[in-house]
């Protein structure tokens, strides 16, 4: 099951990156925009005074990511447009139990490259909003040593005065389509349950989808 072609893999940790260090409830009249670009400058200079922390212990790195990044992602939103039609038929059991483990999935996903990956810089373009506008799209550039920028578009959502991150465009691919169509595919094969299992398996052996082995 492929996920993520590799390069856009990359632009997916530092997706994951930008969000790094907490906002403690960011303020409906501050933007999405100002959100994404503080959280960026944070984390680049915690994660360079952590480094050898961090490295040393992984554990630690799982337990910050869980701690200060999955806040301000929303994972139900997320969840619910990931699995697309099969959450409707999906029991509440079902639902949480798939929003705990894409959670799990998401933390190790960017747990294996956030140190390796620290020399990302981030543009980040302008938001025009308007009056009770609750949804928006922000553009940025993402550039790494050695190869050309990568369009960035995330969309946000604004819930109890906090803007949340629900899906990110990586150079007009979908990460959450991309999402919904492997597990799609899994689900069609192996039903709900199924793809439930393996993903408990896959965060059971520190495996990721669409990661090839070595070998391989």
């Amino acid at each position: 099951m492929m996920f993520f072609p590799s390069n856009r893999a990359l632009i997916f940790f530092a997706w994951m990156a930008s969000l790094w260090l907490p906002l403690f409830l960011v303020a409906a009249e501050h933007s999405p925009r100002e959100m994404l670009e503080r959280a960026a400058q944070q984390m680049l200079s915690a994660l360079h005074e952590r480094d050898a922390e961090l490295r040393k212990n992984p554990q630690k790195l799982y337990d910050l990511v869980d701690e200060l990044l999955v806040p301000h992602v929303d994972l139900e939103v997320v969840s619910r447009w990931v699995l697309g039609k099969y959450w409707r038929s999906a029991t509440p059991e079902q639902r949480e139990r798939f929003a705990e483990e894409f959670k799990r999935m998401l933390i190790r996903f960017y747990s294996s490259a956030l140190l390796e990956y620290a020399d990302f810089k981030f543009k980040f373009y302008p938001v025009k909003l308007k009056k009770g506008q609750r949804r928006a799209v922000v553009r940025s550039e993402v550039m790494r040593t050695g190869g050309p920028p990568h369009s960035v578009n995330y969309s946000v959502i604004l819930r109890n005065g906090e803007w949340k991150v629900y899906d990110v465009t990586i150079d007009g691919v979908s990460v959450v389509t991309t999402y919904r169509s492997g597990f799609s595919e899994e689900i069609r094969r192996n039903g709900l349950d199924g793809l439930l299992n393996k993903m408990a398996e896959w965060n059971r052996k520190g495996e990721l989808p669409g990661k090839k082995k070595a070998g391989d």
